[in-house]
């Protein structure tokens, strides 16, 4: 929307000093909404009309429309089409001067309304002289501080802020930083980031932490993958079960194995029978919401006492050991089905029943669960996980 400016003269072009001026607010400007919205636009306005050009009364009334239609034109458009890959702050000498002095303003407005009211100040009250109060503070500063902030700014922005404004950042900003590149980087790249993070904080203390949001990303994506030596992406190790007579994977002798080989088992054992209860044969097991709330997708019919699925390759000998005994114990005393999902979770979080399936012709209607038989129909079909790469598996025939 353009707004009508009405004027006998015409309106001159808004110099740069008005242009900085303006600049410094649109990011609060942006952020903002409703009244607190209007109050940022007429602190800009008002510090903006200071440095506007000579002009007479009427037009330097009416220059709001032009500043109006400037923050207007300026706006950032909401798209995911073209991401940012780093975040970089705007450094102006107003947000300068703010950074410097901010506790220092906060506890003047405080100061003023307690002393006006007799009472303690409302948190909206601080927030809404702030803005005029920072102009205030703009319009007493003299050539050599304003030239000061100004170089600031500058080095700030092309350089790097002064330590103890990059340890103001780490403490406020810091994770959510960290999560935006994580993310930017699995989003755009496919790629999985583990950062590990060492600065100084305002102290001068030395702190380091590791941050993992992987947990967090898309369930839905491809969580079977990880990252070997920091290059390659890789599948995880997978094993290959044959079917009984209604199509559920069979678990075989196992002793000698490795533990690798039952992380596997149980990998791709819980694997077909979700891809089975949700009728979906390329899903993958939503591993990070079974950690977080196992009840919702298994009854604790189908395993032992007191244990708690994790992602496999995290799980511990003991754990491995214990889940595919219980399972071997159901499947040789056959007292039902030796496990299945009682629910399964959509793109959208919400918890479904199991498909209805006909076993009549359930696994001709899906080829890629299972692998087609070559010439006879048997109990030993291999079955082939859809997100192996192709040429690993084979059929017994």
């Amino acid at each position: 929307m353009a707004w009508t400016k009405r004027s006998r003269g015409v309106q001159p072009r808004l110099n740069d000093r008005e242009t900085t001026a303006l600049q410094s607010h649109i990011e609060d400007w942006e952020k903002a909404s409703g009244k607190e919205r209007q109050l940022i636009f007429k602190a800009a306005a008002r510090e903006a009309k200071v440095l506007a050009p000579k002009m007479d009364k009427e037009l330097l009334k009416e220059r709001k429309y032009t500043y109006q239609q400037w923050f207007h034109n300026h706006k950032k458009v909401q798209t995911n089409s073209k991401a940012p890959t780093k975040p970089k702050k705007k450094w102006t000498a107003r947000r300068v001067i703010e950074e410097e002095r901010k506790a220092e303003i906060l506890q003047q407005i405080r100061e003023e309304i307690e002393e006006e009211t007799g009472e303690k100040p409302a948190h909206k009250e601080v927030l809404r002289r702030y803005q005029p109060t920072m102009t205030a503070i703009m319009h007493r500063l003299d050539k050599k501080e304003l030239q000061e902030a100004e170089a600031k700014a500058d080095k700030w922005m092309n350089q790097a802020p002064d330590a103890a404004v990059q340890a103001k950042t780490a403490r406020k900003k810091g994770e959510k930083m960290v999560k935006n590149f994580a993310k930017e980087m699995f989003t755009q790249a496919g790629m999985r980031v583990f950062v590990l993070g060492s600065w100084m904080d305002e102290k001068g203390g030395l702190l380091t932490s590791g941050f993992d949001f992987n947990e967090q990303l898309d369930h839905d994506q491809d969580q079977d993958a990880t990252l070997l030596g920091g290059t390659r992406r890789v599948p995880k190790p997978y094993h290959e079960f044959k079917l009984d007579h209604s199509g559920s994977p069979m678990l075989l002798e196992m002793d000698d194995l490795s533990l690798e080989t039952k992380k596997a088992m149980i990998r791709s054992f819980l694997t077909i029978h979700y891809r089975t209860c949700c009728g979906k044969p390329k899903v993958l097991v939503p591993w990070s919401d079974i950690m977080k709330g196992q009840s919702r997708f298994i009854s604790s019919t189908y395993l032992p006492d007191d244990t708690k699925i994790l992602e496999p390759s995290k799980m511990l000998r003991t754990d491995a050991n214990a889940i595919l005994d219980f399972w071997w114990d159901r499947q040789e005393t056959q007292v039902g089905p030796t496990f299945k999902f009682k629910a399964w979770m959509d793109e959208k979080g919400r918890m479904c029943s199991p498909v209805a399936k006909d076993e009549s012709d359930g696994d001709a209607d899906d080829e890629s669960t299972s692998a087609r038989p070559t010439r006879k129909p048997s109990a030993t079909t291999t079955l082939s996980l859809t997100s192996i790469p192709k040429g690993r598996l084979s059929s017994t025939k």
